[in-house]
């Protein structure tokens, strides 16, 4: 008996609607491209329930007649490709054949369409991947796609779905990779009716102010670059608004959005020496290629290409990027002609200036000998001991202590008292390192770790109790923030409050006022620890919202807190010390370094 059985289309779709629809952003992606290919200039994109209720995209292209809105939900069918040599000479955007299919396998889909500016147009609702009605509808030249209960059909796909906040921010960085790489096209996106962005066609570096703030502007260095292997344009942020979290990172190949580690590589060699190993480089640069030079059907997102020459293109981005940096004075120089200046202090009105007096010994003869002992000279082995002292001594790191009683105390403690001195003895190494005693036993803790685990125990205990101080700033600091992020400055403004920001909204949309930030927060970190949180808020992925929105807000405000200047006395160090024993977990910081290493007699015989 056979057992090879051949399945329905219906379950065929469902099954390559996993490879296709992985979530609400895949369907919001393939609905754009194909609005895109289809020739508008206003695409209108809302949402409900982040995408989970339903997905609308309308737009003014060409539109379809009653044909084409039937074979467009059919598998294999496409109007991209007409054989297997346009796979390699690809133009247009959209999937190509797969995604409308799948989408109709794992969601009700209403489609609306008319291809005249009058008359009537259709009206065609989908189930199961079966057509269930075709009427005439009126409707304006263009197409609408209306995607409810997406997989309404399959249980277990939709319980894995994150949270509505999640699925709404992978929805707008699908919104934002094509609106950034069609600046012509007018955009507008809604979220449960609220407007989010009303894009106007404008050119692309308005179009980028456009959906992350206007001071956006004063970080773009524009970069060009044309080549017969490629030809690049875009801009470049300049490394002092570098961040720690990959975000600002875009890059466009003949249209459409890829990712690409090796490219990134590129600009990161071009940013040497300019940013630390934690901080990325930003960019949005948009690359033409030859399209039969490229492949990008290596992935089914079609996010990733494969280049002919990807050596040539990085060694383009590379220098290209380095000439940007030189050309606009991004990186700092140093003047080497620049005349030295001495600062001369004005004399008191009324006095003059007095001629230097020269002191001379006048009973000195440099021809005579006085009563001497004579020269020793020194053998062989004293001549190496004082050089080995020597080296050894111009090694040495640097010691910080408040009398040399302590550091004498600190070495010579027998075990016969070991508790002698124990509240006093304290070293500080390099400045970022202290030693001290603890019974018999020597600790090296990490004073950054160590001040992070106690800040960060000091914030979580405030903010669970809605006790964290507020200090008014002297000057408060103007921010402005996307739209997507003036969303979550307002959705978690309770938050904020709580975690001790004063924030204002201005009468200007994305414009606020910072007027006051945590008690124990320098006032020079109060903006960057707002904007990491903002970033934190849009990764955020826990069943527990509210636990994982208070440890988020304590590391983060922590971590800075950790970084603010530190009195290195001996009460300092010795209140470090006792505050870190007594926290809640001394042996590690919130990010899981190591805080304290125990070295035992036997531990420093064996290391000698």
């Amino acid at each position: 008996m056979s057992t090879i059985t051949i399945l329905p289309d219906h379950v065929a779709n469902q099954i390559a609607a996993g490879e296709v629809v992985q979530r609400p952003a895949s369907v919001v992606k393939e609905l754009l491209e194909n609005s895109i290919d289809a020739g508008a200039t206003k695409i209108t994109l809302a949402l409900v329930g982040s995408g989970k209720t339903s997905i609308s995209v309308t737009d003014d292209g060409t539109g379809m007649d009653a044909e084409d809105a039937k074979n467009c939900f059919l598998r294999h069918a496409t109007s991209k490709i007409k054989s297997a040599d346009d796979l390699f000479q690809l133009t247009t955007r959209g999937f190509r054949g797969e995604a409308m299919a799948s989408i109709g396998a794992v969601a009700h889909v209403l489609l609306r369409t008319n291809q005249n500016e009058e008359g009537l147009g259709l009206e065609l609702k989908l189930e199961d991947s079966a057509v269930q009605s075709v009427v005439p509808y009126p409707w304006n030249k263009g197409t609408q796609v209306v995607v409810k209960n997406l997989f309404y059909n399959i249980p277990a796909r939709r319980k894995f779905l994150k949270n509505e906040r999640i699925e709404l921010r992978h929805c707008i960085d699908e919104f934002h990779r094509v609106a950034l790489v069609h600046s012509h096209i007018e955009w507008i996106m809604k979220s449960d009716e609220n407007l989010l962005f009303h894009l106007k066609s404008a050119p692309l570096r308005q179009r980028i102010t456009g959906i992350f703030g206007r001071k956006f502007d004063e970080r773009l260095v524009p970069i060009q670059e044309s080549t017969e292997v490629v030809q690049l344009e875009g801009f470049i942020i300049k490394p002092e608004f570098a961040k720690k979290k990959r975000g600002e990172q875009f890059f466009f190949v003949n249209g459409r959005y890829i990712k690409s580690p090796y490219l990134h590589n590129a600009l990161r060699e071009a940013f040497e020496d300019m940013l630390t190993g934690e901080h990325h480089p930003g960019y949005f640069l948009y690359l033409t290629v030859d399209p039969a030079e490229i492949d990008v059907n290596i992935h089914p997102t079609k996010t990733e290409i494969k280049f002919e020459d990807e050596r040539a293109i990085y060694a383009v981005l590379r220098s290209a990027a380095r000439h940007a940096i030189g050309q606009f004075n991004v990186a700092p120089t140093i003047d080497f002609d620049a005349e030295q200046s001495f600062s001369v202090p004005p004399l008191p009105e009324g006095q003059l200036p007095k001629a230097p007096q020269i002191k001379v010994n006048p009973n000195f003869n440099p021809f005579e000998t006085t009563q001497s002992q004579p020269p020793r000279f020194r053998s062989d082995d004293e001549k190496y001991q004082r050089i080995q002292q020597e080296k050894y001594l111009n090694t040495m790191p640097s010691l910080e202590y408040s009398s040399e009683d302590e550091i004498k105390d600190f070495w010579n403690e027998s075990p016969e008292s070991p508790a002698m001195n124990e509240q006093t003895n304290h070293v500080l190494v390099w400045g970022k390192h202290m030693i001290t005693l603890l019974g018999r036993k020597a600790l090296i803790i990490d004073v950054f770790a160590a001040r992070y685990r106690i800040f960060y125990d000091q914030f979580l205990e405030k903010l669970r109790n809605a006790t964290l101080p507020s200090q008014q700033l002297l000057f408060p600091e103007k921010i402005q923030v996307g739209l997507s992020d003036q969303a979550l400055l307002q959705e978690y403004q309770g938050w904020f409050a709580t975690a001790g920001f004063d924030l204002r909204a201005e009468k200007n949309a994305g414009e606020f006022t910072l007027a006051g930030a945590p008690m124990l927060l320098a006032p020079e970190e109060a903006v960057p620890a707002l904007e990491e949180l903002l970033e934190q808020l849009k990764s955020l992925d826990s069943e527990s919202i509210e636990s994982a929105l208070l440890k988020s807000f304590a590391k983060t405000l922590s971590k800075k807190a950790a970084n603010s200047e530190f009195t290195k006395t001996k009460e300092a160090l010795q209140a470090l010390k006792e505050q870190l024993l007594s926290s809640s977990n001394p042996q590690y910081s919130p990010s899981g370094k190591k805080v304290i290493r125990e070295l035992a007699p036997e531990d420093l015989e064996s290391l000698l």
